[in-house]
């Protein structure tokens, strides 16, 4: 290992909060940064899928990632010279196992080594601690029974997992949409129409909503300091089960939807109706009104995916 200078100013803001002991800041600065992890130079060429750069000790398995590329060349002795870069969001969404930890710049003067649980809420803190400005976009996949209901029942509460709109807004395919959420065709959130009905609306009473850490097991749901136990393919690191998307998912039991959320039905051919409405006054949900095709009148027009209630669309 060589000596190691910081290479950016991330890296000497890092240092100095590191020096005085701010161990906040520090995990403030990793929550944002761009991390770089070796990759095998036949990985760099293309040859070769990367795998997770991983050293164990006594105590466990770490992912091996840097600051920089400069960091990874002083830590690794110059042996390591690819790497490909990642966010603590993209980390988590592809975590090989919860009993794993993150380490940071092993081998430097400024190193953390890190707990999949603190990888966790760094990647995916709760809905209030996010610093989204005003009342951040939910949805929530509808099978026909939730449909039924909602707007024949009259149903006005949300239980389970939801996700953040914004996450999926490049979604507009429905078999796609489910898949990336981790509720595929056979499940039955894809209609015989090939399309999918959504619930959407904007989250008040934020902490309402809470991130499912956990584990398929109660030793996996205690590495990361959780509380939720799924059947696999769950990730429990407070994102939806596909390592190709970013999608965080929060869980609600019976939380109470406010006025205007609304209910949306994607297509196979990619265009959003809206549905229903709910009015949290009358606490019942309208109908859109639908016209036939070649019958005149004047309704709301639909819009491509994706559109959020409250937004201009």
């Amino acid at each position: 290992m060589r000596e190691w200078e910081p290479a950016s100013p991330f890296e000497k803001g890092l240092g100095a909060a590191f020096a005085t002991g701010d161990l906040a800041l520090c995990l403030a600065m990793l929550r944002d940064a761009e991390l770089a992890l070796p990759i095998s130079e036949a990985a760099a060429a293309g040859h070769e899928p990367p795998a997770w750069p991983t050293v164990a000790d006594h105590e466990r398995t770490w992912i091996v990632a840097y600051t920089s590329a400069e960091a990874m060349e002083a830590g690794s002795g110059e042996v390591t010279r690819h790497f490909r870069v990642a966010s603590m969001l993209e980390l988590a969404a592809g975590w090989a196992d919860p009993r794993w930890g993150l380490a940071v710049n092993p081998g430097l003067a400024v190193s953390f080594f890190l707990e999949s649980g603190t990888v966790a809420r760094l990647a995916v803190p709760s809905l209030a601690e996010d610093g989204v400005a005003g009342a951040p976009v939910l949805q929530k996949l509808l099978r026909p029974g939730d449909l039924y209901a909602y707007v024949a029942e009259g149903e006005s509460r949300i239980s389970g997992y939801c996700h953040h709109a914004v996450d999926v807004a490049h979604i507009a395919t429905p078999t796609v949409l489910a898949d990336a959420l981790g509720q595929p065709a056979e499940e039955g959130f894809v209609t015989g129409e090939g399309s999918v009905n959504i619930l959407r609306w904007r989250a008040a009473g934020l902490n309402l909503y809470s991130t499912p850490y956990g584990g398929t097991d109660e030793e996996t749901m205690a590495a990361v300091a959780g509380w939720v136990i799924e059947e696999p393919p769950f990730v429990g690191m407070g994102l939806a089960p596909n390592v190709d998307q970013v999608i965080r998912e929060y869980k609600a039991d019976g939380v109470g939807l406010p006025h205007g959320a609304e209910i949306w039905e994607l297509t196979a051919s990619g265009v959003e109706h809206r549905r229903a409405v709910y009015d949290g006054d009358l606490d019942r949900w309208m109908l859109v009104h639908v016209v036939p095709a070649g019958e005149h009148s004047e309704p709301e027009p639909d819009r491509p995916a994706r559109h959020v209630p409250g937004e201009p669309g």
